[in-house]
């Protein structure tokens, strides 16, 4: 397919999403409306509607201002949604793109067509947070390295910030609370090492997307840039084997694809290994991606290591001057009985300009008669920071305690690591 023919498709396609923004003229009949506001900031309230109708759903959110300084409605997504399959849909209009076990989800207008129209579980997905620039959603390890580190990273460029401390909780997930520049707060929690996606039988597992990227997302209603597409397959393999190929590309700036394996492996638990190499206006580069997740009752465990060259690219990263060499997370939590719990979390990065960050931190919950005792110490490795070492009792008022379970959400990571200066606001 030549350059000429995707872009008229991609024309096409945002001359629909523009109908759409529009509002269509004469829509099916709908079986559902649904409408839901955000008032919790009287300035800047939002509003998504959504129409279901037998074989689609229309959508459409919007933001609001009362600052005369600011647009009074900025658009934020429109598009509807149409189910051609029972298991296969297509969009139009505005969406995000797809990723395997690594890869860039991305803010676009166009056409996406598959059965894995969603996003990989760590990536850190919100309708109304504003963000500058191209429209890359960040992921939990991105936000947490960002808290750690004064160097340029993906939230600092998107004018996003962490209101509080990220927080490691019993499902091996990262809880934080990420502010913009308007002061639209919202609440995630996603795992730190995201599962890897296994496909039982074919190739049922895929979405393909092509349109233009999305820019200043929430600043502005109708900005876009380059020509952007995105593909993602994963099929099942003999030996249960799941093959996944991730491709995307965005016009006359990176292109990049890779191949990841993942498989189940009895008590081990699920191993995965992603190559990945890509071409820029840098240069040539490769990434590599191993990782290992086994849970039972007694205990979770999650690892992985990511390496890359210096001139490897995707579209989340094509900014970066100073690129990330070796990047290990790993959490580990203990199930001690029905009355305590331990949780322990590690994470470690370097860049190429030698650029270390590496903290290790541990959580302990007691049940002591009708309340408990979270016991939290860290230590960070590089000089002038140091260690820290905190005690916690909660007791419900009115109601009998619940017993003590591996709960990490008192694991505050980024406080051991920075000590001397907070890199967040609030808290």
């Amino acid at each position: 397919m030549t350059v000429q023919t995707t872009a008229a498709l991609a024309a096409v396609a945002l001359s629909i999403a523009g109908l759409l923004s529009a509002c269509v003229s004469a829509p099916p009949a709908p079986d559902d409306v649904a409408l839901r506001t955000d008032l919790q900031r009287p300035t800047t309230p939002s509003l998504n509607a959504r129409v279901l109708t037998d074989g689609g759903v229309l959508d459409w959110s919007f933001a609001a201002s009362l600052d005369p300084a600011l647009d009074r409605i900025t658009r934020l997504e429109s598009r509807y949604t149409l189910k051609i399959a029972e298991t296969e849909e297509i969009r139009i209009g505005d969406t995000v793109s797809t990723s395997g076990l690594w890869g860039s989800a991305v803010r676009y207008a166009g056409v996406q067509y598959g059965t894995r129209i969603g996003l990989r579980e760590n990536v850190l997905y919100s309708e109304r947070l504003a963000t500058s620039g191209i429209a890359v959603l960040p992921t939990t390890e991105e936000a947490l390295f960002a808290s750690l580190s004064e160097r340029d990273n993906l939230l600092a460029r998107q004018q996003l910030s962490l209101s509080g401390a990220p927080r490691i909780n019993d499902d091996n997930a990262l809880s934080l609370v990420a502010r913009d520049s308007f002061g639209r707060t919202e609440a995630f929690s996603a795992p730190l090492v995201p599962p890897a996606r296994l496909v039982k039988s074919g190739c049922s597992d895929f979405a393909i997307g092509i349109g233009k990227v999305r820019e200043d997302y929430a600043f502005a209603s109708n900005e876009y840039g380059p020509l952007f597409a995105n593909t993602t397959i994963a099929c099942a393999a003999p030996y249960g084997l799941t093959i996944e190929g991730h491709g995307e590309y965005l016009a006359d700036q990176v292109a990049a694809f890779g191949v990841s394996v993942a498989r189940h492996l009895g008590p081990i638990g699920t191993a995965s290994l992603a190559i990945a190499s890509s071409e820029s206006h840098i240069g040539s580069g490769w990434l590599a991606r191993i990782g290992l997740e086994h849970e039972n009752r007694l205990f979770k465990v999650a690892a992985r290591r990511h390496v890359q060259s210096r001139d490897f690219r995707e579209v989340g990263n094509l900014w970066v001057e100073d690129p990330v060499v070796r990047r290990d997370l790993a959490s580990v939590g203990l199930n001690l009985g029905e009355r305590a719990s331990v949780a322990l979390a590690y994470a470690a990065q370097r860049t190429w300009q030698d650029e270390r960050t590496d903290i290790v931190s541990l959580n302990q919950e007691m049940h002591v008669g009708l309340g408990s005792v979270v016991l939290t110490a860290g230590h960070a490795f590089e000089r002038d920071i140091g260690s820290s070492f905190f005690v916690q009792y909660n007791r419900p008022l009115g109601a009998s305690a619940n017993r003590a379970r591996f709960d990490a959400s008192d694991l505050d990571l980024v406080e051991v690591v920075v000590g001397k200066k907070r890199l967040f606001d609030g808290g």
